[in-house]
């Protein structure tokens, strides 16, 4: 599961660091990924 932050961001600032669940049980961590373009995508449904 994710881990939650506190630590709102605003477009433009460097993201907070936070983990990420893969789809084959592996974590992956978004800091890892300084420097390198990234795209978020978070989709809900109610």
């Amino acid at each position: 599961m994710a881990t939650e932050t506190s630590t709102r961001g605003r477009a433009g600032q460097a993201l907070p660091d936070f983990t990420l669940p893969l789809l084959d049980g592996g974590e992956l961590e978004v800091g890892a990924l300084r420097g390198k373009k990234l795209l978020l995508f978070f989709w809900g449904s109610w």
